[in-house]
């Protein structure tokens, strides 16, 4: 973020160096509040869909907006602003991935997908600033904005479409169901 700033705004990059810190401000109480949050949801509703789905979804939707909205934005201040609330809004939903592998797995698979879960998550902080430079150099800073905001969208549908009410059923456990129960 400070070079494109320095790039678009012409600020002198030496005097960003506290600039990168800012937009995980509004990340750091967040990722906190989220999962409270959640809990408090599904207590109140005693819904599983509400407390994980709609609130990832709403949480979701905000990020997708805000980054998209940072190439047309016309000061530094906007777009930090931005960019922090843009961060806010992704870090609320952390402990939602978490909560609906428990939520949604057989309990012999938990592990399993978690790992597979935290492989993803923990492959993006790699992936992320490689494919942001990539981006940056051939389509311009705009592009990892834009990309942003499409992986928001992606993972917005995604909760959208998750049934945690609906436990998945293992291949071993779904035979040995069947065999067990009267055929009607």
């Amino acid at each position: 973020m400070p070079k494109s700033l320095q790039d678009t705004f012409h600020y002198d990059l030496h005097a960003l160096w506290y600039v990168a810190m800012i937009p995980w401000r509004g990340a750091a109480p967040t990722v906190l509040c989220g999962g409270r949050i959640s809990d408090y949801l599904l207590k109140r509703f005693q819904r599983l869909r509400v407390a994980r789905n709609l609130f990832a979804v709403i949480s979701l939707a905000g990020a997708a907006s805000c980054f998209p909205a940072i190439p047309s934005v016309g000061s530094a201040t906007a777009v930090i602003a931005l960019m922090t609330l843009g961060n806010a809004f992704n870090a609320l939903i952390n402990n939602i991935y978490c909560s609906v592998v428990i939520d949604v797995t057989p309990k012999s698979s938990v592990g399993a997908y978690s790992g597979m879960t935290l492989a993803i998550a923990n492959s993006s902080a790699i992936i992320s600033p490689m494919l942001s430079g990539a981006l940056a150099e051939y389509y311009g800073y705009n592009a990892i904005f834009w990309v942003t905001g499409s992986f928001a969208l992606f993972s917005l549908c995604a909760m959208a479409f998750l049934q945690p009410e609906k436990r998945l059923i293992g291949r071993r456990s779904a035979v040995s169901h069947s065999m067990t129960s009267p055929q009607l």
